[in-house]
This record gives C-alpha cells, structure tokens and sequence, in this order.
C-alpha cells in the first residue's frame, strides 16, 4: 500500500478547533449551541465575551444562494463580525495591510450551523465568503459602525485578481 499523507489533527481531544487564524487581528469564537426540548439555542453575540470591546453600530443579513461568493472585499475603518446562522459557508481572508506583522497571510475556515463560530475580521483585511452545499446560507455581519450610505467604507477587488494569492473557485 502507498503509505499516503497523514493528516494532521484539525481538532482537540475536546473537538475545540486547533487550526487558530494566521492572520494578526482577526479572533474567532467558537459557539457551542444547545440543544434543547424543541430545537436548537444558539448564542451569537455577549458583551460578556470581551470579544473585540467594538460597539455594534448595526446587524444585517445576506442571504447566499448554493455556490455564491461574495467578495473580495474589505474596509478602511469598518469591523466586520461574521456568523453564519443557516447553511455552510467558508471565510476566506487575506492579509492585506503592508504595516501588519502578517501581510500577505491567507487563512479559510468552515463554519454554519453544524460548527458556529463569530469571526472577527479588522479593517485592512480582505475577506471573500463561498456558500457551501446544496441549500442557501445565511451570513449575519454585526459590524462596529453602520453602513454609511453617503461615503461606504467599501474597498472591492475581482474574485480573480492577482493581487491575492488564493484562488475562490
């Protein structure tokens, strides 16, 4: 038998994630939902968690048909907050601040309603998400500073720019 690639170990002995973000400032959360009598309790946001210790400045929802990708974009002063509350999706993030110890990182991570966890994504960050799976997903974003309608705090570039060395399709 070809003696193959071992995998490395993805999770702990407590199934918690060992893969932490590569990139300097983003933090994400791990969220155990619970499992109750009639359905499923989850947790998105505390301010007991001491998260970011960011304000939210407003929540929305973007709904992602199977296959969508959204991205590549980022912002100049605006925090993003991701968490995907139905589906599957993968973040996908680039490091693209030339002052940060870790410009030009990349780092994805899986997460929806099987494995929930809040990603927190700084400004300066390129960030794309990819709806997983054969049903649409739902992305909450609980950002630090409302959408400006007048000046959007929107940066974008194409799913296939060079500028960013990871490939979304």
């Amino acid at each position: 038998m070809n003696p193959g690639i071992v995998d490395p170990p993805t999770v702990d002995s407590e199934w918690s994630m060992l893969q932490e973000p590569t990139i300097n400032g983003v933090r994400v959360k791990d969220i155990r939902p619970v499992v109750t009598g009639d359905g499923c309790l989850t947790e998105v946001w505390r301010r007991d968690w001491d998260f970011d210790g960011l304000e939210i400045g407003q929540v929305f929802q973007r709904l992602l048909d199977p296959g969508a990708i959204n991205g590549w974009h980022a912002h100049i002063v605006t925090t993003d907050r991701l968490f995907c509350a139905h589906g599957r999706v993968r973040v996908s993030l680039y490091d693209g601040r030339r002052s940060s110890p870790t410009f030009g990182a990349v780092w994805q991570r899986i997460i929806g309603a099987e494995r929930p966890a809040l990603i927190l994504v700084p400004p300066g960050v390129w960030h794309a998400v990819t709806a997983l799976g054969q049903r649409p997903s739902l992305l909450l974003n609980l950002v630090d500073q409302g959408y400006d309608y007048a000046a959007p705090d929107h940066r974008r570039l194409p799913l296939d720019t060079p500028h960013i060395p990871l490939r979304l399709r």
